[in-house]
């Protein structure tokens, strides 16, 4: 993937802010390949429309809408929209500065 430079798109994000709470909402069109990031901490995530193909540290998963489940820290997930899909990731954090939030979160 990391060869495929000139394929590379942008997920549409939307950050969201509550206190004590940070959470990173992305758009995965359907057809979309994606690999994440290792976050250091638990966090929790959901899918909120769609379906996606996740390989993890324990196989392939199909993850179809809603779904709702719980990463713990050091992992990382690659995945395949089936449909667009929506992803919300939330983490623990009173932090409002995007690049502060990453290198808090990742």
């Amino acid at each position: 993937m990391r060869t495929m430079e000139e394929d590379q798109i942008e997920f549409p994000t939307t950050h969201h802010f509550a206190p004590g709470l940070y959470a990173r909402e992305i758009f995965i069109p359907a057809g979309a390949a994606l690999v994440g990031k290792i976050h250091k901490t638990h966090h929790i995530n959901v899918v909120a429309q769609g379906r996606i193909i996740v390989a993890t540290e324990e196989g392939k998963r199909e993850l179809v809408a809603p779904c709702v489940f719980v990463a713990t820290p050091g992992t990382k997930r690659a995945g395949y929209a089936l449909e667009d899909t929506v992803w919300i990731t939330f983490h623990p954090s009173d932090e409002t500065d995007l690049d502060k939030l990453e290198d808090q979160l990742i």
